[in-house]
């Protein structure tokens, strides 16, 4: 089997360059915050699982704090980022922000602004490979598509991740092919929407949400996790700071039965 063409280090000199979306203690640096907070609550939003000797398919790691707290947890980590081209982002199609059809026009100004952002949070999480000695490795290509070169993982993570992306389910079959052993999501928890297996979608023609698609409830996932042999799981409930707020968050842990 050919070996994925894992992407070399950027090497990123100051945290000037870098946007923060986890909150992190970087050596030599202190702390530098960010908009999620998850030091107090790790364990819990990583659902309390034993990451040593596990090699873990991490989707989306953003800043990297969950990256660098697994593998100090004694796990080998490879993160799946897509490329910074105009379809990295599974922006919603609003007509009304000249989304729709993007493929034939300039970058909207909401584009742009966000690729910037997305580049300096990149940006961020390899400033914090390179100090803290991180192995992680990582991938560009889509979480739809991931290539059999990856080899197989214990797990893989998902964590606040799978609300903005067009295809969820399709992320998870992706993963599933991937993974012997378990899958972990993270998500932002409504219990507005009850208790079964639902997908909200977010986007309306008045909030203009065209980064985030999805809410979710817990039983959306338990119930396709089993569709994909995944028939043992806990569901596990919690809080964490984030945008200045407490936000009620649920984890899945899904093991193959």
């Amino acid at each position: 089997m050919s070996q994925p063409p894992y992407q070399p280090p950027i090497f990123i000199e100051s945290t000037d360059e870098c946007n923060f979306y986890h909150t992190i203690d970087i050596p030599g640096i202190g702390l530098v915050e960010g908009q999620w907070d998850l030091r107090s609550q790790v364990e819990e939003y990583l659902g309390g699982f034993g990451f040593r000797d596990r090699r873990v398919l991490e989707i989306g790691p953003a800043t990297g704090f969950l990256t660098f707290e697994m593998e100090k947890r004694g796990a080998e980590v490879v993160v799946v980022e897509p490329p910074m081209d105009r379809e990295f982002w599974n922006s919603v199609p609003y007509d009304s922000l000249g989304l729709l059809h993007r493929e034939s026009g300039a970058w909207t100004p909401s584009e742009t602004a966000f690729f910037d952002h997305i580049r300096m949070i990149r940006n961020g999480f390899w400033y914090c490979h390179r100090v803290y000695g991180s192995r992680a490795r990582m991938f560009h290509g889509s979480a739809e598509r991931l290539p059999p070169e990856l080899g197989s993982f214990d797990a893989a993570l998902l964590t606040a991740v799978l609300l903005h992306t067009r295809s969820p389910v399709s992320i998870l079959e992706s993963c599933a092919r991937r993974v012997s052993g378990s899958m972990i999501v993270t998500e932002r928890h409504f219990p507005e929407l009850g208790e079964g297996p639902v997908c909200s979608l977010v986007p309306t023609v008045e909030n203009q949400q065209w980064d985030t698609w999805w809410q979710f409830t817990p039983r959306f996932f338990t119930q396709f996790f089993e569709v994909l042999g995944f028939s043992r799981h806990r569901v596990t409930f919690h809080t964490q700071r984030a945008f200045n707020h407490e936000l009620p968050m649920f984890t899945v842990v899904a093991e193959r039965g």
